[in-house]
């Protein structure tokens, strides 16, 4: 009986669960088409979310409505009309100078001229550089995409959902991936007209914005059969007018409408005065004035010349606001009031500047406005600018009641001090227009301007080095609160809570170098001490703002970092000559690392480029004096935890005056680093030829480039070295999908060792999220597998198959629950993963974690909906896994859930049998109290008792017992647990059965299956309790004939002393003694003695005539021995026995057919007649003759005891023997030529000799006188 069906088995030291196979290929199927519809739909849904973050971003409707009777100069022209009507693919691009209202003709083209129908899709996009995201093509393409897939859903392909899948979430950040789904959407079949249009393409970032021209000259160059229209507005620049006007666009694709022409800016003239109009109206209302009023006040705005739609809208808010609009309105007022409009917009930028309430604070905010590396909001533009304006605050509590203002209370004031020229918009402060950025702010361009316009006093007014200054300033300030110190942020704390809690502090701790960097200026005395001590490592202010700043660079905390290393991170310089100077830092040295990276300054001031960090470190001088303070001189080729230098980090940054700076101060460019790599490895794989050419320079003997990077690459990915893998994925040198470590790809590498930065790299650059090995496990199985838990979710993010299955059938789900990885678990489920999943053996999930003994994981299971008595293919429920596996709590909260605790599997095993094979006491009274039944019998006929008792469970074969289990039931063979117990030496367990069952065949157990172990104790054990010791085997056999029979004295002994019979017979007749002189070669004179002394019969015969002795002399015809047979002759057995087999036979016979000369010489030497007559013979010596296999020792035997070589018939004939014993050497002589059963013959006394063969001769016709 196999003891376990289905046996369970490990898979890489893992519990595996072997059974027939299911094939389970992921999804969930649900009628069919249907749950192919849905599953579809879902899919869709994923990547309509994923793009649908973006659509915040299209500020369409930040734009006002166009005013009826404007933008026709652009609806009616032929050029747009005949693009719009073309039936092919083209672009327009729409330039126009700033303020002529591009934006508000793009709003008024989307919403009116070119809506969605059924024949046309049309999407938008609308750039903006001052707010986040806006200024970004990815954010555009993204946009574009969900606007088309939303309103033509056939287009969102399989093809493009596989990519999606592939680059999950990394999908709608990458704008290569985002094109090619663009691409691909617009030329389905189902397509139709695509119209795109992009408003204020200028303000798009400037690489991205290259490369969106570059896919759209693409686009237009090559043969295309979709209709995509573009339609892009800009300002005339440069860059895109040279981009557009690509030499290999083919005319008949582009076609360009230039506002700025004379024609174009004669039409938008004339709208702009309908604009006006509507305005004058407006404001005619609002203030009550009267026609003719009006119509002065339309008259003075429009004799203005060279007037743009921003300059309306400038002037007229000027108009609006001024407070004599509003008190004693007439026709001499509005005269008054527009008899100095500003003639330009930077003319109305000036008027709305220069109505300020507080000029200097106006400008302190510009300052901060027009470098801020992200909108401040509200209470941040405030808080920069009191810390801005002095240094008269040092912590918040000062500021309490300037902060305590609130948001609108703050907006009035920002609109008293700037007027039109700041708008603020979701709590954010804004500039109102690109132009207003370029108005304030000085360049290199701007002097011939700034002459044409010298009465313009805010005009290239402010420089960007001073407003970053100015912004420093309210950080590094700001930094400098009290509350840094008194209430720190430690390593257990929550930055975004943390920050929330302070304002402005996420602002100033990530951007204050920057802008001391960008100021230019250098700081010395006072000023540098001061920023000495915002770096002053030992301060808990420099650790907060140091902590916050981090944690947006998403690696871990550098702790330990000194105050030179955090100065040459940020490049501070002067901070580093004063530390230098002042040995201010003597409790690391300069060779100090931090303790997370282990990195000195060298290292991070390399990283970083900042050369003059570097130099200034390498020149600190090795005598006595810096030697007290540091320790040793600059260590130029330390290395950290990667085995990094800082010349590799210089390669890696392609810095070449720090290379140079390095190299000059010796570093090696040969230093291993814990992936192989070495400067002059990463400078080739870099493919700058720069760097190559300085670091080549000292270098012999170097691998090829793609050697290095293929070496470099596999390293790289064992060790979860992301910043190494990032680099090698640059130099295009890797084929990402490529099997390079025992059938794994890279992604699958990264998974399995649980390296989620490095996945999400490979990832972003194109890895197959569903490749899989040679097992069919996917970088998710690997994932779950181990627990990773930030690799799933990058993997899920990325859209991972969350349902894929390996060879074994196992899922992402699967192998988490079988490992224990609750939160995996937990993750996956809620991603919709089925709990009820079935792996190949048809084990479930709740069967993986309650034989794991993973309790939190079954309670998940259930609470999720799991099937409690789920069956396996061998019929196993959840509730046998936990009792095979001894899971009490597992067992008691499935029979709490509703487990079946009396099914069977299909051998019939309940959840009772498996725990008592496995010996699990605890989970065994559980069951018994639970209802299970103790005498359950499976296909063979096993019961738990049987199982105990076979395995020796003594508490659990007395807990059955006491719930009455029976003990006489048997299976299949006719076995009792008795017979199990004391089969497998179970010598505790027979004593507590002996009482209770029945033992008649126990006998037959212990010594037909067991003996051979001479397992006294069992015997004794046995007939303490008072089993038979008569009773016979199937042969007839009492224990102690079998027991004589193998040799076993002890236990024959055992069974004497307890009065076993020395006379019973078997079924033919033999007693123990004849057992015992069977002897199997070994003659135990005790037992012979003992049987004797007991009164066995000697000369007993069995039905064949055999008394002992015979029994032992033919016993020996097959082995040969003689020491039973001696033994018996000497405790008084007759040699002179004779049986008949047909014709009397005796034991010297008997002995020569043996051919055993040791038996025959004993015979003959305990008396046995030499002469005896017999039908086979004549005599002894002539039998032996006619044996021809006899040897020749035992007719020299015979002969030499005198044998006689003649005899003498009754009728008077002789037969003499032709062989003789050599009377001088004692050897056996045969005649010449004659054979040796030849013999001589004569009929008759006197009558002639006549030779023959014994075998020719009958021995009746010599036996007379024989009876």
């Amino acid at each position: 009986m196999d003891p376990v069906p289905g046996t369970f088995h490990n898979r890489e030291a893992n519990v595996g669960l072997q059974a027939n196979s299911v094939n389970i290929t992921g999804g969930v199927t649900i009628n069919g088409a249907d749950a192919a519809a849905a599953s579809q739909n879902k899919k869709e849904i994923r990547v309509l979310g994923a793009l649908h973050k973006s659509i915040e971003k299209n500020r369409k409707d930040r734009n006002p409505d166009r005013v009826p009777g404007t933008c026709e100069w652009f609806t009616t022209h032929q050029t747009f009309q005949d693009w719009k009507s073309s039936p092919s693919s083209k672009i327009l691009w729409v330039s126009a100078d700033p303020g002529s209202g591009k934006s508000v003709l793009a709003k008024y083209l989307v919403d009116s001229i070119l809506p969605s129908t059924e024949a046309r899709t049309t999407c938008y996009f609308f750039f903006k550089d001052d707010f986040e995201g806006q200024g970004s093509a990815v954010t555009a393409i993204c946009c574009i995409l969900y606007q088309l897939f939303s309103k033509k859903r056939t287009l969102l392909s399989k093809e493009i959902i596989e990519r999606f899948e592939i680059a999950g979430e990394g999908f709608s950040s990458n704008f290569t991936e985002l094109w090619n789904a663009f691409i691909f959407a617009i030329k389905d079949d189902s397509a139709g007209e695509v119209v795109c249009i992009l408003d204020a393409l200028d303000e798009c970032k400037g690489n991205e914005r290259s490369e969106l021209i570059g896919k759209l000259q693409k686009l237009y160059r090559e043969t295309n059969e979709s209709n995509i229209k573009f339609l892009v507005t800009s300002r005339p620049i440069f860059e895109i007018r040279n981009g557009l006007h690509h030499q290999e666009i083919p005319e008949s694709s582009f076609i360009h409408l230039s506002g700025e022409s004379e024609a174009e800016i004669l039409k938008i003239s004339r709208e702009i005065r309908i604009f006006i109009k509507a305005r004058v109206e407006g404001i005619g209302e609002k203030a009550g004035l009267t026609r003719a009023e009006r119509s002065m006040l339309l008259g003075r705005l429009t004799s203005v010349k060279n007037r743009t739609y921003l300059w309306v809208y400038l002037t007229l808010n000027l108009i609006e606001s001024d407070p004599r609009m509003n008190i004693g309105i007439s026709e001499n007022r509005i005269q008054n009031i527009t008899s100095h409009l500003p003639t330009t917009v930077n003319e109305a930028y000036e008027r709305i500047l220069s109505s300020s309430c507080d000029l200097r604070e106006a400008k302190l905010l510009l300052k901060i406005l027009v470098v801020a590396a992200r909108p401040l909001r509200l209470r941040e533009m405030c808080l920069a600018m009191q810390l801005a304006s002095g240094d008269n605050y040092h912590s918040y509590k000062e500021l309490e009641m300037i902060m305590g203002q609130s948001e609108q209370r703050i907006r009035d004031y920002i609109r008293d001090l700037c007027g039109l020229f700041v708008v603020v918009i979701e709590s954010a402060v804004y500039l109102i227009h690109q132009t207003a950025k370029e108005f304030l702010v000085s360049n290199d361009r701007s002097g011939a301007d700034q002459r044409a316009e010298q009465s313009l006093e805010w005009r290239n007014s402010l420089h960007v080095g001073d407003c970053h200054l100015v912004l420093f300033y309210a950080c590094a300030r700001h930094l400098f609160f009290a509350e840094f110190e008194s209430d720190p942020l430690n390593a257990e704390g929550s930055v975004p809570e943390y920050c929330e809690k302070y304002v402005f502090l996420e602002y100033s701790a990530n951007h204050w170098a920057a802008h001391l960097r960008s100021s230019r200026v250098n700081l010395v005395g006072r000023e540098a001490e001061r920023i000495l001590g915002l770096c002053d490592a030992t301060s808990k202010r420099c650790m907060t703002w140091f902590r916050v700043y981090w944690a947006g660079t998403n690696t871990n905390f550098p702790s330990g970092a000194t105050t030179l290393i955090i100065a040459s991170y940020f490049g501070l310089l002067n901070v580093v000559k004063l530390l230098l100077k002042s040995r201010l830092d003597k409790r690391a040295g300069i060779n100090g690392v931090d303790g997370e990276y282990r990195r000195s300054a060298l290292s991070w001031a390399a990283g970083g480029g900042y050369g003059g960090v570097v130099e200034e470190i390498l020149s600190v001088p090795g005598w006595e004096v810096i030697w007290v303070s540091f320790g040793r001189a600059v260590e130029v080729d330390s290395v950290d935890i990667y085995g990094r230098t800082p010349l590799t980090y210089a390669v890696w940054g392609r810095r070449m005056a720090v290379i140079k700076q390095l190299l000059g101060a010796g570093a090696r460019i040969d230093l291993e680093d814990d992936v192989g790599g070495t400067p002059v490895s990463y400078a080739i794989c870099s493919g700058s030829d720069d760097v190559i050419q300085q670091l080549l320079k000292r270098a012999d003997g170097i691998d090829s480039r793609d050697s290095i990077i293929t070496k470099l690459f596999l390293s790289a990915l064992t060790k979860g070295r992301d910043d190494v893998v990032e680099l090698l994925l640059g130099t295009g040198n890797i084929d990402i999908n490529a099997e390079i470590l025992g059938g794994r790809t890279a992604l699958l590498e990264s998974a399995r060792h649980g390296h989620d930065r490095v996945a999400l790299l490979l990832i972003s650059n194109g890895a197959n999220i569903e490749a899989a090995d040679g097992d069919g496990s996917t970088p998710l199985i690997y994932a779950a597998k181990g627990g990773h838990r930030k690799t799933v979710q990058v993997l899920l993010e990325y859209n991972a198959n969350i349902e894929a299955v390996d060879k074994y059938g196992m899922t992402p789900l699967m192998s988490a629950a079988e490992k224990g990885h609750r939160t995996i678990v937990e993750l996956l489920l809620e991603r919709g993963s089925d709990v009820n999943a079935t792996g190949n053996g048809g084990w479930t999930l709740l069967m993986l974690a309650a034989y794991g003994g993973r309790q939190t994981i079954v309670e998940l299971l259930l609470e999720r909906g799991a099937d409690i008595n789920a069956t396996d293919n061998d019929g196993r429920t959840p509730l046998m896994y936990a009792a095979y596996s001894g899971h009490q709590t597992i067992v008691e909260l499935l029979l709490e859930r509703g487990a079946d605790v009396n099914v069977t599997n299909n051998g019939g095993w309940t959840p009772l049998i498996y725990a008592t094979w496995k010996g699990d006491q605890t989970v065994v009274e559980l069951l018994l109290e639970r209802g299970a039944n103790v005498n359950a019998t499976d296909n063979d006929g096993w019961t738990p008792l049987r199982c105990a008792a076979k395995k020796g469970f003594q508490t659990i074969v007395k807990l059955l017992l006491e719930r009455d289990a029976d003990v006489n039931t048997t299976d299949e063979d006719g076995w009792t647990p008795l017979m199990s117990a004391a089969i497998n030496q179970q010598h505790k367990m027979v004593r507590a059965l002996l009482g209770r069952a029945d033992h008649a065949e126990c006998w037959k157990t212990v010594l037909d299956k067991r003996m051979r172990t001479q397992d006294d104790e069992m015997v004794q054990v046995l007939l303490s309790g008072g089993i038979d010791t008569e009773a016979a085997d199937e042969l007839g056999r009492t224990p102690l004939a079998r027991a004589v029979e193998m040799g076993y004295s002890s236990l024959a002994g055992l069974l004497l002393d307890k009065g076993a019979s020395v006379r019973t017979t078997d079924h033919k007749g033999c007693t123990p003694l004849h057992y015992a002189a069977t002897g199997y070669g070994i003659v135990d004179e005790q037992i012979l003695s003992q049987l004797l002394a007991e009164g066995a019969d000697i000369e007993a015969t069995d039905k064949n005539g055999f008394t002992p002795l015979f029994t032992a002399v033919d016993a020996h015809k097959h082995r040969g021995a003689i020491g039973t047979v001696r033994a018996l002759i000497e405790k008084g057995a007759s040699i002179k026995t004779r049986i008949v087999r047909g014709k009397p036979y005796s034991l010297l016979y008997e002995a020569i057919g043996a051919e055993n000369r040791s038996l025959v010489q004993l015979l003959l030497g305990k008396g046995a007649d030499i002469e005896e007559r017999g039908e086979s013979g004549p005599t002894p010596l002539f039998y032996a003759l006619r044996k021809l296999g006899t040897h020749i020792d035992i007719l020299q035997a015979l002969l030499e005891r005198g044998a006689r070589r003649e005899v003498k018939g009754a009728k008077g004939q002789t037969l003499v023997a032709c062989v003789e014993l050599d009377t001088d050497s004692r050897r056996l002589m045969i005649p010449g030529g004659l054979r040796r059963d030849t013999v001589k013959v004569q009929d008759e006394s006197g009558g002639p000799w006549v030779t023959k063969s014994i075998h020719d001769i009958e021995a009746s016709d010599y036996l007379y006188g024989l009876h």
